[in-house]
């Protein structure tokens, strides 16, 4: 925020009594005279605390509400040998004008900047205009002016960010008038407002904020229901909506891909594209699994689980002898059993035994429940059946 100019002055000439100081290491000292007591008083402070009052004495209290423009506050924060503040200001006033929605400037965009009262020096207003400069250039000519007409300083004052060609011709002014100053109309609609700019300036920012926020959830919500919860993550841990891949396609006449960097699976001409859901296989109704047995019968190990009963086989056929189990079904009170057995050879030293068992799956239940509300979908009601072929005592 931006000081009175007053009190600039004040502050400046109360520098100036020690010629050459560092403005940040004066301070200032009020002694009184020795009483009787021999006691003596004084007051120290800082040269801006005594400015401030001075100020207060001749004018109230200082407005501390006035925005500077980014160049002013780079400026103090220098003044105040403060170089994060520095650089700070002037890449925030960098940022502001080129995130704002109407950014680049455009030809037959006006720009109007109003100039309030500095000490003796009037207010007064300028319009400008943008215009094509050629070689993609734009141009900045200042259409009027309200500076009295008759003040000798009226050559100077107006018409000082007119320029001739440049990439942008409003970053001059954006910086040194300042975006609080200036009113920005594009096809008759104001687009920037300064004086809603300059006036809540923290409430604009938090609405900015907001807005960001409320993107960045949105965008991460659409990538969560397409099933890319990197994607989402990535989104909300980024001030800005995630960028192209950008990966070449496979030939030179094809498109790169528009997906979002850092998606997963194959890349894509279509920015919406998003991979299908896994879709496991469906479990066979059996399977063979190979049993290894001990020559002494006494070790028993599982070697493997096959769909295919001769890759079972073949697994089978290393031992000294391949059994083939056999199953048999007993139907018993509550379900059917399903029983599997072998009939092995007499232990023999040295010899392995393997054994290939039929092993047949029970049906997933959620299959099942999928079955069923599919065959609820499909099915006919009495309502679907035509009069002549429904049964007559209905």
């Amino acid at each position: 925020m931006r000081r009175d100019p007053r009190l600039t002055i004040i502050t400046e000439a109360l520098q100036g009594l020690i010629p050459g100081a560092t403005p940040a290491l004066l301070t200032f000292e009020v002694k009184e005279a020795r009483g009787t007591d021999g006691r003596m008083h004084t007051w120290t402070g800082r040269i801006g605390t005594v400015a401030e009052r001075v100020y207060t004495a001749l004018y109230g209290r200082p407005d501390a509400a006035v925005p500077a423009s980014p160049l002013q506050q780079a400026e103090d924060a220098k003044a105040r040998r403060d170089i994060v503040g520095e650089v700070a200001a002037l890449t925030t006033g960098y940022a502001q004008l080129t995130t704002a929605p109407w950014h680049p400037s455009r030809q037959g965009d006006l720009v109007h900047i109003h100039y309030p009262q500095a000490g003796d020096f009037p207010a007064f207003g300028e319009t400008y205009i943008v215009g094509d400069a050629g070689d993609g250039l734009l141009s900045l000519t200042l259409l009027s002016h309200t500076f009295p007409a008759d003040d000798p300083d009226l050559a100077t004052a107006v018409g000082c960010f007119a320029s001739e060609a440049s990439d942008e011709p409003l970053m001059e002014l954006w910086f040194e008038a300042g975006p609080h100053l200036l009113t920005i109309v594009r096809d008759g609609q104001v687009v920037h407002h300064g004086a809603a700019h300059g006036a809540q300036p923290a409430a604009a920012g938090t609405e900015r904020a907001a807005q960001q926020l409320v993107d960045a959830i949105g965008e991460a919500i659409r990538y969560l229901e397409r099933g890319e919860p990197e994607l989402a993550l990535a989104r909300l841990c980024s001030p800005t909506p995630l960028p192209p891949c950008g990966t070449p396609g496979m030939l030179p006449d094809h498109a790169p891909c528009a997906r979002p960097r850092g998606h997963h699976g194959a890349c894509s001409p279509d920015a919406d594209y998003a991979e299908p859901p896994h879709q496991c296989p469906a479990l066979p109704e059996q399977l063979h699994a190979v049993v290894a047995i001990g020559p002494r019968r006494e070790v028993i190990s599982f070697a493997g689980l096959y769909e295919d009963q001769d890759a079972a086989l073949d697994v089978a056929a290393g031992w000294d002898e391949v059994i083939q189990a056999e199953v048999t079904e007993a139907h018993e009170a509550e379900h059917e059993a399903r029983y599997v057995f072998a009939h092995l050879p007499a232990p023999q030293p040295g010899r392995a035994v393997a054994v290939v068992a039929p092993v047949r799956l029970r049906p997933d239940p959620r299959a099942e429940d999928e079955w069923a509300a599919e065959g609820a979908a499909t099915s006919l009601t009495a309502a679907d059946i035509a009069d002549d072929f429904r049964d007559v005592d209905e």
